[in-house]
């Protein structure tokens, strides 16, 4: 069988590339080794409002809308926070995946389920489902294949450096309130990241946690459930978070999109906005320069470029501030929640706070000089005035835009 472009992995990022290169005329398949609908479910399943339009998605799939949360020190302090808009939406991830894999399908794509690929080369891959082997040819190869690619390690691209492990618990019982989280800090909770708590379906909520590779994040998890009873546990997954770009996403015949290239927030683990957004790059890209008969690593180059116009900058700004808070001990985490819990600050938060784009907080602080003073303790906590003021520098950079 002959295909202009392959998409290998048929999550919701690898449902969007497919879609996108059908979209511009190419023969395309996907192939999905499980039944497609993504089951078990490794992901918090909360995104901006932004990022299912991103994907192509309606808003099928949205269990509740979150409009504020409650930040937890290490010690204890809590600091809520509420928006009049909605800042977030839970979602249904099998709901979503069905309908960004029939969106792929009413594109033109081709999408076969329950099909594990086996190897990749320049120009094919071959297949198994049940008993039968294939080889496909492929003009252009895409590795939506997650963190640990096939893909990636078939054209000898390496893996994304920096990655979480991430352990999370379904739970049933009674929910704080309906449109708020809880994210909680501290060294013995979650070293160098967070957890956190979301309302999800009626009566349960997905509490999870995650940090660096080695941690044993399911022994963390179970001791943060018992402290805080949040009701009886139905099921438990573990999954990695890559938190750093892929050295190189291209090679000649391939490219990489979502986890497999490390497209991930790494502030918040989020990967579903930023994937969609390289995604859409992606099937273009690729469905283009296979129809064009130009495939080489120099001609799939411009899918580097492009999305890092989009989200590069973001996401250096992420890999920043994430650097510089999982150097903070305890008693630092403690002295910046002491800083920031002032109305004026709060109310920063709830208006520019962002779950795609942590810098247009920055910028909006950064920009009230009046505030200034409040950090000032801080900034040997923080990493010293050289740290602080290239990270701002970042955040001017990343988002000029921070206020329209």
């Amino acid at each position: 069988m002959d295909y202009d472009v392959v998409v290998v992995g048929g999550g919701p990022i690898g449902a969007v590339a497919a879609r996108s290169a059908a979209e511009v005329g190419a023969r395309t398949l996907l192939v999905e080794k499980g039944n497609g609908e993504g089951k078990p479910v490794r992901c918090a399943g909360l995104v901006s409002p932004r990022a299912l339009p991103t994907l192509g998605a309606s808003g099928e799939s949205v269990i509740r809308q979150i409009r504020g949360g409650v930040i937890h020190s290490p010690v204890g302090r809590k600091i809520a926070l509420r928006s009049d808009a909605v800042k977030g939406v839970v979602i249904d991830r099998v709901a979503l995946n069905r309908e960004l894999l029939n969106l792929a399908r009413n594109a033109g794509a081709m999408v076969h389920t329950h099909t594990r690929v086996t190897s990749a080369r320049r120009g094919s891959v071959s297949t198994t489902s049940g008993n039968d082997t294939e080889d496909i040819q492929a003009g252009v190869i895409i590795g939506a294949d997650g963190p640990r690619s096939l893909v990636a390690s078939s054209f000898s691209l390496s893996p994304p450096k920096e990655m979480l492990i991430a352990s999370q618990a379904t739970i049933v019982g009674p929910v704080r309130s309906g449109d708020e989280v809880d994210i909680f800090f501290g060294r013995s909770i979650a070293p160098t990241f967070f957890a956190w708590a979301i309302p999800a379906q009626e009566g349960e909520m997905r509490v999870g946690l995650a940090a660096p590779i080695g941690t044993k994040t399911d022994e963390l998890l179970s001791g943060f459930l018992i402290r805080h009873k949040f009701g009886r546990e139905i099921s438990r997954i573990q999954g990695m978070i890559p938190i750093s770009l892929a050295r190189k996403t291209i090679a000649d015949g391939v490219l990489l999109v979502g986890d497999a290239a490390g497209q991930v927030k790494p502030s918040s683990g989020g990967g579903l906005y930023t994937g969609g957004v390289c995604a859409r790059i992606a099937g273009k890209v690729a469905g283009g320069a296979s129809l064009a008969g130009k495939t080489s690593e120099s001609d799939l180059a411009v899918y580097e470029r492009e999305f890092g116009e989009e989200i590069g900058n973001e996401l250096r700004f992420g890999r920043a501030v994430h650097s510089m808070l999982g150097d903070i001990d305890d008693t630092g985490i403690d002295a910046l929640f002491g800083a920031i819990d002032r109305p004026a600050i709060r109310k920063l938060i709830a208006r520019y706070g962002d779950i795609d784009y942590p810098s247009r907080l920055v910028h909006a602080i950064a920009s009230r000089t009046d505030l200034w003073p409040a950090f000032r303790s801080l900034i040997p906590i923080l990493g010293g005035m050289e740290r602080l003021s290239s990270i701002a520098h970042m955040a001017l950079v990343s988002d000029s835009d921070a206020y329209v």
